[in-house]
């Protein structure tokens, strides 16, 4: 399979458009469809620069139970003033959610493939339809955060995946960095799937 974006450095110009112009273009919600499919997730923002780990885990939990507080996350992930560490979320996950085996999938690298893409699709798509929400942990270099691009150095970052649309083939991005990383930042996002796998290059996913 060739790549989507030979490297996420170069990910807007591979859609052949700048990086202003591009997030511009990529910010653009698609028109909603009758292909929808969304969780009853409860969204809440990250009070801190540090929680978007307990945050997203939080939101992912409301799918189905009445989460913790951020706190509890926090404790239960390790979480520090340095983030949340990537082993943390599944065995958190998967001992929150009664029936529930999440599973980590590393991404190598900085580039995402289209096999890559399509398998993030099926995984996500698939959770969705059983209920479940996937978390991803993102790598957002300068420039690229999407509905905003005002960030100036790369980005590491947890959301959650709440939604799905099959006819634009676009994921549902709960973001709980809102307005405590940019007052113009939105609490959700409809990306492509090829977006939302090049982000986690670098990575990786929990489903």
């Amino acid at each position: 399979m060739t790549t989507i974006a030979a490297d996420r450095r170069t990910f807007l110009k591979t859609l052949g458009v700048t990086a202003a112009a591009g997030l511009a273009t990529l910010a653009v919600a698609p028109r909603a469809s009758a292909a929808q499919t969304v969780l009853p997730t409860t969204y809440q923002q990250q009070p801190n620069f540090f929680y978007c780990g307990p945050t997203a885990v939080a939101i992912a939990l409301s799918a189905k139970v009445q989460p913790p507080s951020l706190d509890t996350l926090a404790a239960e992930l390790a979480t520090t003033d340095n983030g949340t560490n990537f082993g943390a979320v599944s065995p958190v996950l998967t001992a929150r959610l009664p029936g529930a085996t999440y599973r980590d999938q590393w991404m190598e690298g900085t580039s995402a493939s289209q096999a890559d893409a399509d398998l993030l699709w099926e995984r996500a798509t698939t959770n969705v339809d059983d209920g479940f929400a996937t978390v991803c942990n993102w790598w957002v270099v300068a420039g690229e955060y999407p509905n905003w691009g005002g960030n100036t150095g790369d980005i590491f970052h947890f959301v959650t995946i709440d939604g799905y649309d099959a006819a634009n083939r676009t994921l549902r991005i709960a973001d709980p960095a809102g307005s405590t990383l940019s007052a113009s930042l939105p609490s959700h996002h409809w990306l492509s799937v090829e977006q939302v796998a090049t982000y986690c290059a670098g990575r990786g996913y929990f489903w």
